[in-house]
């Protein structure tokens, strides 16, 4: 069976916070009732009645039991809306398909309530991507992040009446949905080093950015190797605002010196002005980019097929013109996707509906973002896949290597042969 070949779509929103996104869902919609969880009340009801709606309460035990979702549906109407806040810890015998249950029956209405799910950020819980992406109706799942920022996943469409109410642009994302049958194999892969060799177009793009913002640093491949191997700098913005912050300090620009602790708050500071003069510097270096693997090559393997990339949408295009071809993609569009974080894998997993997935990346994040997949989704199959030069750092046991992507996909088939 071929790939599942096809350009991301957008579908992910960033705002400041979860009360802004709630005040954005009201101005879009202000009319109706708003079935929502008792905890939401206090804060939201009066908001609610003063932009012409009518809040309504869920019983207590929503959303682990499906007695309130069916009082939902049997009245549900024109502009209603349903908030549920599925932050707290589950109680012990609730029902753990209620919400899915009731996001099936709402679909199939022929004018479904927009549904709201509220903090749903464990990924350990099958549902944290696929109740607002892999099904039809009118979802939006809202999402914090460490960094007092909040996300809003759903189909693009969706997405995009919010980003009008609130004035805001969507990011490009890989959510939309994927036919095919449950349990299947999906190969993941990492970009630059598995299918690109950038040559020394990220080095030199890094080196351009920091001489421009900070003159006079020191500043040599081997510091940008540092980072690289020291893990958590996959995303070359992040490096950059690293070494800028460090300089400030008056510090040696390297990951070791950032062990202290305190640069992460001018690290997030710096990151936004980073990407733009980097962004700059990569377009002058992105020809040295050249294509490591093929489309009939990846076409070959049975199952789907995407990538889970350092790279943001705007670097992410300008990959998919080397390699000449596009593929259903997480990119770093937002902090929860960036690896070594899990759940950009883990999000494709339930895209694909895999049941074993093999990741093929050449860092210490990409193995680490895999090793904590299968920790949180332990019923699914996990295979990490080591490439190039470096493999050997990163390796453990279980794990297949190759100096090649093309090395993994052979060993893959020997694996399937009878």
């Amino acid at each position: 069976m071929a790939p599942r070949l096809g350009a991301p779509e957008g579908g992910v929103l960033e705002g400041p916070s979860l009360p802004k996104f709630l005040e954005t869902v009201l101005k879009a919609r202000p009319a109706g009732r708003v079935f929502l969880t008792p905890s939401l009340l206090p804060q939201w009801g009066h908001r609610i009645e003063d932009r012409g709606g009518r809040p309504v309460p869920l019983e207590d035990e929503a959303p682990h039991g499906r007695g309130a979702f069916r009082g939902i549906l049997a009245s549900a109407g024109p502009g209603d809306q349903v908030w549920l806040d599925l932050g707290d810890p589950w109680p012990p015998g609730a029902d753990p398909d209620a919400v899915d249950a009731f996001l099936a029956l709402a679909a199939g209405l022929p004018e479904p309530p927009l549904v709201v799910l509220l903090r749903d950020d464990a990924p350990a819980r099958p549902r944290t991507q696929r109740l607002a992406v892999d099904r039809p109706g009118r979802v939006l799942l809202l999402r914090e992040t460490a960094q007092a920022r909040a996300y809003a996943l759903g189909r693009p469409p969706l997405v995009g009446e919010l980003a009008a109410a609130a004035g805001w642009t969507p990011l490009a994302g890989p959510f939309q949905p994927l036919a095919g049958p449950a349990g299947g194999r999906l190969l993941a892969l990492d970009v630059d080093g598995v299918l690109i060799d950038p040559g020394r177009a990220f080095m030199e793009a890094v080196a351009g950015a920091l001489a421009e913002l900070a003159p006079g640093l020191a500043w040599s491949d081997g510091h940008y190797l540092r980072f690289k191997r020291a893990g958590g700098f996959n995303n070359d913005f992040r490096l950059t605002a690293a070494a800028l912050a460090l300089a400030e300090r008056g510090e040696d620009p390297g990951p070791g010196a950032l062990a202290g602790g305190g640069l992460e708050p001018r690290i997030e500071e710096l990151e936004p002005g980073c990407r733009s003069v980097f962004r700059r510097h990569h377009a002058r270096t992105g020809h040295l980019a050249r294509a490591l693997a093929t489309r009939p090559e990846l076409e070959a393997f049975p199952g789907g097929v995407a990538l889970c990339t350092r790279r943001p949408p705007a670097e992410l295009q300008a990959a998919f013109e080397v390699l000449g071809f596009q593929l259903p993609a997480v990119g770093d569009s937002a902090p929860h996707l960036r690896k070594p974080r899990p759940e950009g894998l883990i999000q494709l997993a339930d895209r694909f509906r895999a049941a074993s997935i093999t990741f093929v990346g050449d860092s210490v994040d990409d193995a680490e973002a895999l090793r904590c997949a299968r920790a949180l989704r332990p019923e699914l199959g996990w295979r990490f896949a080591a490439v190039g030069p470096g493999r050997g750092r990163i390796l453990a046991e279980g794990d297949l290597q190759g100096a090649t992507v093309q090395e993994i996909l052979a060993q893959l088939a020997d694996r399937e042969a009878p």
